[in-house]
């Protein structure tokens, strides 16, 4: 089940799309999610036809004489479906609290139902995630008791302290709200995914609408120091909508993009056609001042841009990345060419001394493009780096000890934790030098795993704190120096989800999810998760199985997962199950 997770952002001028979840048994009711204040209003009803689970919620002032539960469930319903205003919603509170109160601010995600003893009407349940004005989330897991403060008003009993913004019952976002991207600019050009919320409409193009809003805003304040835009800031829709026809998304823009070069307009257009794309587009037509806005490779008479080969630099996943599997057996280092689930492929000795076996490897790591493999040897003393086209192997860090598996991002740079002078440390090698990374993360616990996302901007981390392993996210800040800061934890140890309190070994499943391998202890063998980049959503991977496990490596292009265990089996996701590999293994990993 998808749960919900909110940054708390500065609003600004950040529009927010309320739509309604619904109430449901019990007093379980649900909110919205804010909306345009300005231009053409369309009401959302619902789900689209296609739909299965749909509810659909009649929303009515209150009635004279209701009862105090009656108003709260009245007003909940109202908060359920848009309304311009909420101007119904805004009937079942005091003159005073209507005019205070902000649905725009956010959403609660609960559980829980609600309780009335005489006159006093409450939420008693518990707070699982809330959504801020960018749109992200923040998972929460603690008790939540809302006293709605009923209170006679001319008469009638009105509600004198709603919550701040909007509630959504837990079942109903599930239901009811979908995750999307923004795509902005990381380091080289790659673009990078920002996970936003949004409730399921009917129409694509108020979702594009939305959506082209939200990218025009920015990026969330978390992922802000890391990237850009190729769109200049204050830049905005000069038609309210984004309209679809054909399939094709027109998109108007003021002004401020006639100043981009050729290079920033095809970027531009890289991000706009990312993001929209989960609403069924097939291409996109901009214009300026109601005239075409010439995009390199548009259609000439239509000036329709689509995504194709011309944008594959900027793909989250490195183009041209393939999925083989490298191990150590014995001293030697292999590659499995074939990963397929009918023929594993025989394991080949890679060139040069790698191959050779000239060291005992602990761990090792594979370059996006296979030029390149990382190996720590010497009993995680020595980091070396091989250029796998003339054999040449040189050391990239010595004189450390406890260095976990290194890692390749998309640009070529080797990254390696380890600890020198009695401290855990962080140590990159690009364009041949090599640094020690600006950072304060390594100083709370001990980092046992880290992984570098496919775009090269966000680094995932298990971190051991007090005896126990959390997950977490941290930025990759590149500039004169590098840096690594701005941690993010990931809460996957919600009484709501399962429980992962004990975390080995993760990797990158694709642009926006981790996979994970963890349980409750370790006494019971541990399973492979798929817990999305906010951890919103956390996923087993194919059914349990009776090993123990040690170890993970990704094939990004198909996105399955390759275990190692501790008695050097070997398996590949199968989907609904796992498929031996190969035998007498000591470790893995795959390009990327």
């Amino acid at each position: 089940m998808t749960r919900l997770r909110t940054r708390s952002g500065s609003a600004g001028s950040r529009v927010l799309l309320l739509v309604a979840a619904l109430a449901g048994l019990l007093g379980l009711l649900a909110g919205c999610v804010s909306v345009p204040t300005s231009g053409p209003v369309e009401r959302v009803e619902g789900q689209p036809p296609a739909c299965q689970n749909c509810l659909n919620v009649d929303v009515a002032p209150p009635s004279p004489g209701d009862e105090p539960k009656q108003v709260v469930q009245g007003f909940l319903r109202a908060t359920s479906n848009f309304q311009p205003n909420y101007a119904v919603a805004r009937q079942f509170l005091t003159t005073g609290a209507g005019e205070k109160w902000a649905p725009e601010s956010g959403v609660s995600i609960y559980s829980g139902s609600i309780q009335a003893a005489g006159t006093t009407v409450i939420l008693d349940g518990r707070l699982v995630g809330s959504l801020g004005p960018d749109r992200t989330y923040v998972a929460q897991d603690r008790s939540w008791r809302v006293n709605f403060g009923l209170v006679k008003e001319n008469g009638e009993w009105r509600i004198s302290t709603p919550p701040p913004g909007l509630m959504v019952a837990e079942f109903a976002f599930s239901s009811f709200y979908q995750s999307y991207n923004l795509y902005f600019v990381g380091n080289g050009s790659a673009l990078v995914p920002n996970p936003i919320y949004l409730p399921n409409l009917r129409n694509p193009a108020s979702t594009a609408s939305v959506l082209m809003r939200a990218l025009l805003n920015g990026p969330s304040d978390w992922l802000a120091p890391a990237v850009t835009s190729a769109i200049p800031e204050g830049t905005a829709l000069s038609v309210d909508a984004v309209t679809i026809n054909d399939d094709v998304a027109q998109v108007a823009l003021s002004d401020n993009v006639l100043s981009l070069n050729d290079g920033q307009r095809t970027l531009m257009a890289a991000q706009v056609l990312n993001t929209l794309q989960p609403t069924g587009i097939q291409g996109v037509v901009f214009t300026v001042d109601q005239k075409p806005y010439a995009i390199p490779g548009a259609d000439p008479g239509t000036f329709e841009v689509s995504l194709d080969s011309r944008f594959a630099d900027f793909d989250p996943i490195p183009a041209g990345i393939v999925d083989s599997v490298y191990t150590v057996q014995g001293t030697k280092v292999t590659v499995t060419a074939s990963t397929s689930l009918t023929d594993p492929g025989q394991a080949i000795p890679v060139p040069g001394p790698l191959g050779a076996g000239r060291w005992q490897v602990d761990s090792l790591a594979v370059s996006t493009t296979a030029s390149d493999i990382a190996v720590v040897t010497d009993d995680g003393t020595v980091l070396r780096r091989a250029d796998v086209a003339d054999g040449t192997v040189r050391a990239v860090v010595e004189g450390a000890t406890d260095l976990l598996r290194p890692e390749f991002t998309r640009f070529g740079e080797l990254w390696a934790v380890g600890r020198r002078d009695g401290r855990q440390r962080l140590w990159a090698e690009r364009d041949g030098r090599v640094e020690e990374v600006d950072t304060t993360l390594l100083s709370r616990g001990r980092v046992r795993a880290f992984a570098i996302s496919p775009d090269g901007v966000r680094m995932a981390l298990i971190r051991e704190v007090d005896g126990r392993t959390e997950l977490g996210l941290a930025r990759i800040v590149r500039g004169e120096r590098l840096r690594l800061d701005g941690w993010l934890p990931l809460d996957v140890t919600r009484s709501t989800t399962p429980d992962l309190s004990l975390l080995r070994d993760l990797v990158w499943s694709d642009a926006t999810r981790i996979a994970v391998l963890g349980g409750a202890s370790a006494d019971a063998p541990l399973t492979v998760y798929r817990v999305s980049q906010d951890a919103s959503a956390i996923a087993a991977v194919g059914e349990p199985i009776a090993w123990d496990a040690v170890s993970l490596a990704m094939l990004l292009r198909s996105q399955a997962v390759v275990v190692l265990d501790r008695t050097g089996q070997t398996w590949r996701d199968g989907s609904t199950q796992w498929v031996t590999l190969l035998k007498g293994v000591d470790a893995i990993a795959a390009p990327g």
